[in-house]
Formats: structure tokens, C-alpha cells, sequence
């Protein structure tokens, strides 16, 4: 077979020899002439020998034509083809790279993308499939027996997760023997780069398996990468793979998408959060939303306008609708600029959305197009309720404690906290059922005496199931009760034991009279090493508690009293100490963030999870006689930021990254245990999925894993970052629509490349060779055939020698007399011509022999007469 067909037209040439052999044949002609015979009676003597030396220099021209023409139009074999007589097979495998950095745009650009025959922007998968579909087409055309085997990247990542991963199940194509119409790779031609971030190391690995379980005569292996920076820079764990893969006998190339000649990385900015507040997702009140973006380029970029969108689902929506690319309501946002980004810097801006009707809804955030698409948008869901209630139980019969509460949550005229305070006596709590509270969203607790044991294992799961508590400690508290029925660890409803009331009052050394609080200063609130988990109020400093005092609070129990507690200075250092100290007396299990502390680093607002729930624990009491920070501003903004963090902890999750399974909750008193399940996708109609919760289960789960693992269709479409939409039917009959927000994981945004020579500097003494995948086409060393190349060239060379020697040897040259030795015969006369006193004899002797020349055909000619 050729590379290049239409040259082998010029095997003709091989006749041209041929013919001048001809020609010359017919241009002699017959004369007779007596001394011929001589010669004629020579020649018969010597013909058979005189043609055979003539055949062989005629045989070795038409070989060195048809050698020639068989060099300039590619002819493929060597090797290939004393494998095809022998059996001898050769096993390809290829890594195939198709993470979302393949994405990218291979012009390196936004402006400057080169357009595929489809019309669309080519992208870096793009040349890599094109790179594939050229080796198996020279491989099919080869000599030999060649097996290929295609593995993506993604597919082995999903299946190392699992820890199923094996080689024919993540392979695309699996030791197929190729064949002339090479169909075997139809399917993977049509596949898109994935959505995932994924790591080389499982492909490479399962593909060094596949080499050494699978008997072949030679093995090569192709990475075809566009070898970023990030899978690239430190390619020890490559490396490793990779000489596994050698140490089997495997050629390694490494097959490059992009091109060398970029001056730069191009341009990337890329959404990496989208999340809303903690706040009180209620209707009809405002929710404060947080995008960041970071810029991935070399150079700051300026004047970014982000565009934004809320797709509502209320009760209209009760049916999703697969012909139309969302089935809520769309609202475009008015766009959100951004200055400046610095190179290699993140920026996050905050904007409001306002949404008056309850049910999860979608808010969607866009950059302007770039080099990479996929990283532009992103996608999250904000579940908003109906106004919650909200239990407050206040230990003193006063009830200034609850009052305070109240009066935050619910401060009438037209201000929506969205929660609804609920006041109760402490006889409430005695026949409380887990029932009754989970009637309520959060439950204050303020200065309860004594906690029950059923109480608390109440509170306690009330707490896992993902409600709220927030405890406010005052004088009444008893420490050996909380502490015996709260603290311990089969509870741990508060982050550690209550030691005693320790007071910010100091000992006068000229006198035995106490200093207040407000002069030694001992008694100011400041911020904990967490108390930008407060939110706005912690970015104003500790300013704004400075007419704060709390001279009385409990403090926990800790083993060495020496070194309770050291000063903080600028809200960092000591903090950090006093925070160890604290976590040092809790189970390691509990995550503990102080929020407020005193000057001399007390804690003073505590906050620690408990399953899907959280608590506060506040260490001072709210009737006024421990402290002055009720009726301080800076109180009603902690209270309602702990307000917020006790209902966020039992809300949904706003998304879930794609490669994560996707849960829907179907409760048997509610739903039906079966959901129709509605993909994104780039444009419709999007593909909609029948699912069923097994055995009564009240959930149903889609794994992306068991999707590949039974090869079921829609896997691409499931990891596509978007808007996931469930249908679900109530018991009742009636179906309702869910959206779910799917996020893209990140990683592959930075399209900073390694260079070639520093990649092959990390990974010396296995023969690693590089090749552009834009310049395979004209590359002579895919299939073995520069060897052969090689070998054809040696044979011309030798061919042309052979024939020079044989035209030497087939032709006619007169043996030089004994006395031509010297030199050559003109030479000769004219050194004669220098010697006056021969010229005589010599011409003398000349015209003898022509004399005697003369006479020999009269006799020759008499003696046949006579004869």
C-alpha cells in the first residue's frame, strides 16, 4: 500500500529502461566483413554468458525505477509485512484525554478559534479524535496484524473511584483488530470531551494492565493530552505510571492537541462559587447571593459584565417539560460589573434577588464567551418557604430574656424576618415529643435551670434531623446538670462542660474594692478566631461592640487553670491558642467555631454541629444583670445571623457536582416511590429518564458510576453542569416539579501549558517522543514505517552501485599492452615528438605494419579462392 497513490501512476517508468534496450537493438544493422567472423566465432563461444551479464544489468535498472517510484510514493511495509506472513500482531493502546480542559478552543482564543467542517469552533478533542481516526486509517492500510484499544480518561476515573475499575470496562474500544474499513472507532468519533476533571494516572495505569495482559509481538502507547499545567507540572505519579507501562515493552508517544507557537495562555475566566447566604430563605424576603470569578490569564482583565437570571417553580409549574431547554419562568437580572480582577486572582461580588413565591427556584450567573465555555455559567438553587415558627422558652418568669429574642425576630410594621417566635413557659418542655418540635424551625432556650434526660434526648435528635438550638446561659443555669446530661458525648448538645461564672471585674492592689468591668477592660466583647461567620457585622471590626460589657459569663472547663485563657491581641494569634485550648477539652468529632470571645479570650458565642443541624451556645445570660448587650445594636445583627445559620442548617443543599450521584427524597406519606428525571442540556429536546426508589426506599438515587458500569444511556447528559428537573406525583395524585442545580468540579481551568522539554527532562531513559497531532498526518513514524523508509533508501543506494558495476562488467574496453603500462598512449607521442633521432623508425615501422595490413586480405581472400 502508498501513503501517496497517486504517485505509484509512475511505476510506468519501469518500462522506459526496457525500451532504450530495445531501441538500441534496432538501430544495429548487418555488414559483412570478412574479420567479423573472427569475432562472430568468439561471440558464440561466449553468447549465453554476454546475455546473462546484459539481463542482469537490464533487471537491476528496472529495479532501481521501480525502487524510486516505490520511495517517492510512500510504500508501506518492512516489518508490517514479515508480521502479516509470520502472525506477528502489534497492540495500540491509546489514553485518550477528554477532560473539560479539552474544551478549549484550539485557535487559543475567543476571536481566534479555527471553524470545523460542522461549523462550530474546533476545540482541542476535536484534534484529538482527528489524530485517532489518522492513526487507525495508516494502521488499517499497514501490513500486519495491529489491535487497538481507546480508553477516555474520564471512564477510568469514574470507575478508579469506585473501585471497580478494570480495563474492558473502561475501555471504548477493548483489543479490537483492526480491520480495512476500520468501523470499530465510528462510535467513539462521535463522543464530546467530558465534563469532568479528571487525572491520567487510572487511564495510564489500566492501560499498562491491558498491555501486559494482552500477548502481542511489539506494544505501543499514546497519551493524547493537551498536556496542561495542572496534570503536568509535577509529573511524578505519571512518571510512574508510565515506566510501568514501558517496563512491559511499550513504545510511549506522547500526542500533543494544541500547538507549540502560542505566545501565551490564552484568556480564561472562569465562575468558581455561586452560593447564597445563610440566611432565612423565607418568600418575600430578600436573599443576598455571593459569585465569585477568578482570572486564569497572565494579565488583569477589566469591565467584566456578568449576566444574571432567576428561573422560578411555584405551584404553576407542575409538569416539566422536556421541548424547552427549563421549564420555570425566566427573569433576567440587571448585569453585574466587575472592575478589575488581577491575573491569577479571584474576586466574589454579592447581589440581591427578590423571589415573593415559595418553592426552590434557580438563579444562574454568566461570563462573556472566552477560550473555555463550560467554565462560564453556573447554576444554583435557593429553596424558599412559607415564614417558619420558631420556639423561644425563657427560665425566668420575668421573660425579659425571650422578649428580647422576640422583639429581633418579629419586629412588626413591614419588616419580614421570616420567622414567626412562638413564646412558651418551661412546663412546655416537660411533655414535649419530638413531634411537637419539629413543629418549629429553631428553638432559644434562655437561662433553663435543668434539662430532663428525655428532654434532651429529644432536643438531641430534634438537633441530627436538622433543626436549630440556641442556648443563651444565665445565673439559674445549673452547671452539673448540663454538664451530666448535655455535655457528655453520647449527647453532645453543647461543644464542652461549664465550669463556673468567672467575672471581668479585677482586684484593686491599692485597695480591696473590685474595678468594674467598664475600666479594666476586661469585660469587652470582640470577635473569635470564626467570627466572619457572622457576616456583614464581623466586616465592621471590633468597633462596633464598643460599648459592650459583659461582666459576668460561663466559662468552660479546662485542666490547667494557670493558662485559661491568654489576651487577644488583634483578634488573631491568641484566639488561635484559646480555641486549641477549647477544642482540646471536646470530642474530636465536634467542630467547634468561636464566634465571640472576650478581651481576654473567654469564648463567649460558640457555635458546633450536631448531624444535620446546629447549635449556638451563648455564655451569658439576656436579663440585663450579667451584661448591657441587648439593648446594643450589634446584638439584634448577631441575633439574626444566628437565626440564619440555625435554619440553614437544615436546608437542601443549593448543588451538587456532576459527578455525584443525585438523591431525591420521595417520603412514602407524601409521594410516590417513582420520578421522571429531565438532564440539561445545550439545546432540546433533553432526554428524560424513568426512575423507581427500590424496596420502599424513600429516596432514589442515580449513581454516574452504575450508569457507566451498565453502559445505560444519558451519562453524558447527567454530567452536563445544570439544571437537573425531577417530576415527581404526590400521593394525592398531583405532580410538582423540582429543579436540582448540578456544578461543575473544578480544576481544569488554568490552560497554562507545560513545555515538551521540560516534560521529557522529568521523565528520562524511556524513549518518550513527542508528536503534534496537527502534523501526524505528514509524520512517517506512526506505524513503523521510518525503518522501512530507511531500508528502501539503503536498497536504492545498493541498486544504483550494482548497476554501475554491471554496466562496467557488460561492456567493452581494450585490454592496454605491456608497453602501455606507463601511461597513455597521446602522453606517449608526445614525448616522442621531443626526440628528433625515432622519428625515422617509427614512422618506418608504421608503415610496415600498414603494409603488412594491407597485403592479409589479398591472401586471405586467395587462399578461400583456392580452397
Amino acid at each position: 500500500m502508498f501513503l501517496y497513490p497517486t504517485l505509484a501512476v509512475g511505476f510506468l517508468f519501469v518500462g522506459v529502461p526496457l525500451l532504450v534496450h530495445l531501441i538500441n537493438l534496432l538501430r544495429h544493422r548487418r555488414t559483412k566483413w570478412a574479420a567479423m567472423d573472427f569475432l562472430l566465432a568468439s561471440y558464440r563461444k561466449q553468447r549465453r554468458w554476454i546475455v546473462l551479464r546484459q539481463l542482469l544489468l537490464l533487471l537491476t535498472r528496472l529495479a532501481v525505477a521501480a525502487l524510486l517510484i516505490a520511495v517517492l510514493a510512500g510504500l508501506i511495509g518492512g516489518k508490517r509485512f514479515i508480521g502479516a506472513i509470520g502472525g506477528q500482531t502489534t497492540h495500540h493502546v491509546i489514553v485518550l484525554d477528554d477532560s473539560y480542559s479539552m474544551r478549549q478552543r484550539a485557535g487559543g482564543g475567543a476571536e481566534g478559534g479555527a471553524v470545523s467542517d460542522s461549523g462550530r469552533d474546533t476545540i482541542a478533542y476535536d484534534r484529538a479524535l482527528s489524530a485517532v481516526a489518522t492513526l487507525v486509517r495508516r494502521l488499517s492500510a499497514d501490513e500486519g496484524v495491529h489491535q487497538l484499544t481507546v480508553m477516555r480518561a474520564s471512564r477510568a476515573a469514574v470507575l478508579n473511584d469506585s473501585n471497580n475499575g478494570t480495563a474492558d470496562a473502561a475501555a471504548d474500544i477493548a483489543a479490537q483488530t483492526l480491520t480495512d474499513d476500520a468501523r470499530q472507532i465510528e462510535r467513539l468519533m462521535s463522543t464530546q470531551a467530558s465534563t469532568l476533571r479528571t487525572d491520567l494516572v487510572p487511564a495510564i495505569d489500566l492501560a499498562g494492565d491491558l498491555l501486559r495482559a494482552n500477548p502481542s509481538d511489539e506494544r505501543r502507547l499514546y497519551v493524547i493530552s493537551d498536556f496542561s499545567r495542572r496534570d503536568w507540572q509535577s509529573p511524578r505519579r505519571l512518571a510512574a505510571s508510565l515506566e510501568k507501562a514501558h517496563e512491559s515493552g511499550a513504545e510511549i508517544r506522547l500526542v500533543d492537541c494544541m500547538e507549540n507557537n502560542d505566545p501565551a495562555p490564552p484568556r480564561n475566566l472562569a465562575i468558581t462559587d455561586l452560593t447564597p447566604e445563610p440566611d432565612v430563605w423565607v418568600a418575600g424576603v430578600p436573599v443576598m447571593v455571593n459569585v465569585t470569578i477568578k482570572n486564569h490569564a497572565d494579565t488583569a482583565v477589566k469591565n467584566v459584565a456578568l449576566s444574571a437570571a432567576v428561573i422560578t417553580y411555584g405551584e404553576d409549574v407542575k409538569i416539566a417539560d422536556p421541548t424547552s431547554a427549563l421549564s420555570g419562568t425566566t427573569q433576567s437580572l440587571p448585569a453585574i460589573m466587575v472592575e478589575a480582577i488581577p491575573a491569577g486572582q479571584q474576586l466574589t461580588k454579592s447581589f440581591q434577588i427578590y423571589i415573593d413565591r415559595p418553592g426552590t427556584h434557580v438563579v444562574r450567573v454568566g461570563l462573556p464567551d472566552d477560550a473555555l465555555a463550560i467554565d462560564n455559567t453556573r447554576v444554583c438553587t435557593i429553596p424558599l418557604a412559607d415564614a417558619q415558627r420558631v420556639l423561644i422558652v425563657d427560665g425566668d418568669a420575668d421573660g425579659l430574656g425571650a422578649y428580647h429574642i422576640s422583639s429581633v425576630l418579629d419586629p412588626g410594621s413591614q419588616v419580614r424576618i421570616g420567622a414567626i417566635p412562638e413564646v412558651r413557659p418551661t412546663s412546655m418542655l416537660r411533655d414535649a415529643s419530638l413531634e411537637t418540635l419539629q413543629r418549629y424551625r429553631a428553638i432559644y432556650l434562655v437561662d433553663i435551670p435543668e434539662i430532663s434526660d428525655r428532654l434532651a434526648q429529644t432536643l438531641r435528635q430534634y438537633v441530627r434531623d436538622g433543626g436549630g438550638i440556641a442556648w443563651f446561659l444565665g445565673a439559674d443555669v445549673s452547671a452539673d446538670s448540663y454538664n451530666r446530661v448535655l455535655a457528655g458525648d453520647d449527647r453532645r448538645l453543647l461543644p464542652f462542660p461549664l465550669d463556673r461564672v468567672e467575672a471581668s471585674d479585677e482586684q484593686n492592689p491599692l485597695s480591696d474594692e473590685p474595678v468594674p468591668a467598664s475600666q479594666s477592660g476586661r469585660g469587652e466583647l470582640v470577635f473569635g478566631k470564626d467570627g466572619d461567620l457572622l457576616g456583614p457585622i464581623s466586616r465592621a471590626g471590633n468597633g462596633v461592640f464598643g460599648l459592650v460589657n459583659i461582666e459576668r459569663a460561663w466559662s468552660p472547663e479546662i485542666d490547667d487553670d494557670s493558662d485559661r485563657f491568654s489576651p487577644i491581641l488583634d483578634g488573631a494569634e491568641t484566639a488561635e491558642s484559646s480555641e486549641n485550648a477549647v477544642e482540646s477539652t471536646t470530642d474530636a468529632g465536634i467542630d467547634t467555631r468561636i464566634l465571640l470571645s472576650r478581651a481576654a479570650g473567654q469564648p463567649i458565642a460558640v457555635r458546633h454541629g450536631l448531624g444535620r443541624g446546629r447549635i449556638v451556645t451563648v455564655m451569658t445570660g439576656l436579663d440585663g444583670a450579667w451584661n448591657n448587650w441587648p439593648g446594643d445594636p450589634s446584638f439584634v445583627v448577631f441575633l439574626l445571623q444566628t437565626n440564619a445559620m440555625l435554619f440553614s442548617g437544615a436546608a437542601p443543599p443549593t448543588s451538587r457536582l456532576i459527578d455525584q450521584p443525585a438523591v431525591l427524597p420521595v417520603p412514602g406519606d407524601t409521594y410516590l416511590p417513582s420520578a421522571t428525571l429531565l438532564l440539561p442540556a445545550p439545546e432540546p429536546p433533553r432526554m428524560s429518564i424513568e426512575l423507581e426508589a427500590d424496596d420502599q426506599s424513600p429516596q432514589i438515587e442515580v449513581s454516574p458510576t452504575e450508569m457507566l458500569i451498565a453502559d445505560e444511556a444519558g451519562l453524558d447528559d447527567f454530567l452536563m453542569p445544570g439544571v437537573d428537573e425531577w417530576q415527581r406525583t404526590g400521593t394525592d395524585g398531583q405532580t410538582s416539579v423540582l429543579p436540582m442545580a448540578a456544578a461543575l468540579r473544578l480544576g481544569e481551568s488554568d490552560l497554562a501549558r507545560m513545555p515538551h522539554a521540560e516534560i521529557l527532562r522529568d521523565m528520562p531513559g524511556m524513549g518518550i517522543e513527542f508528536i503534534s497531532a496537527s502534523t501526524w498526518n505528514n509524520d512517517a513514524n506512526v506505524g513503523g514505517m521510518s525503518t522501512f523508509l530507511l531500508i528502501l533508501l539503503a536498497l536504492l543506494a545498493i541498486l544504483l552501485a550494482v548497476e554501475q558495476a554491471l554496466a562496467a562488467w557488460a561492456s567493452y574496453h581494450v585490454k592496454p599492452s605491456a608497453g602501455d603500462q606507463g601511461g597513455r598512449s597521446f602522453l606517449r607521442r608526445s614525448t616522442s615528438l621531443t626526440q628528433p633521432h625515432s622519428t625515422g623508425e617509427t614512422r618506418s615501422r608504421s608503415r610496415r605494419r600498414r603494409a603488412s595490413t594491407a597485403t592479409q586480405p589479398q591472401e586471405t581472400g586467395s587462399r578461400e579462392a583456392s580452397q
